[in-house]
């Protein structure tokens, strides 16, 4: 049965996997997976849900779109979570036991300007995602990113931002 359907809907899922995942790769950053390893995991998840295909609640266009768009966008989330963002160290300071120590102390310093919960996100936030931290907080993800943004106005104040190419 799911052999038969696989086979039915393999055009279509080869067609929608690879325009989908052109586009998350065109609006995404150069980071993020190929393209063929995002058409694969799209393929594979379309395989894995095909036992759930109920033909009398949607077609099966709609279902293969509505899977393949699911699982390229749970293998971008996955691909943004294990990256964090860099903290510039400059090169002069690579090595030296103080860079850390002098890091450590900027970091602080800008969490004590923070409010009590923005603090306790930023915590947070070193060692989990911003939905687990808003599980753990009991915040609405929504909350949770409005607070991000307060964090990150906080370093950029700081000096400790992300380091942006020049506009000369």
């Amino acid at each position: 049965m799911r052999e038969a359907v696989f086979a039915k809907a393999y055009p279509l899922a080869r067609r929608v996997a690879g325009v989908r995942s052109a586009a998350a790769m065109s609006t995404s950053d150069p980071v993020i997976a190929d393209r063929e390893d995002l058409e694969q995991e799209a393929m594979v998840g379309l395989w894995r849900a095909l036992p759930q295909f109920d033909s009398s609640r949607a077609s099966l266009r709609t279902f293969v779109e509505r899977v393949i768009a699911t699982k390229i966008a749970s293998a971008l989330r996955a691909q943004r979570v294990l990256r964090r963002v860099p903290v510039y160290v400059p090169p002069q300071c690579l090595g030296q036991p103080t860079a850390s120590v002098e890091l450590r102390s900027d970091v602080e310093s800008v969490l004590a300007v923070l409010s009590e919960g923005d603090r306790q996100l930023a915590l947070l936030l070193a060692e989990h995602t911003p939905t687990e931290a808003s599980r753990q907080l009991r915040i609405s993800r929504s909350t949770v990113y409005e607070g991000i943004r307060r964090i990150r106005i906080a370093f950029v104040d700081a000096g400790l931002g992300p380091l942006r190419a020049s506009r000369a």
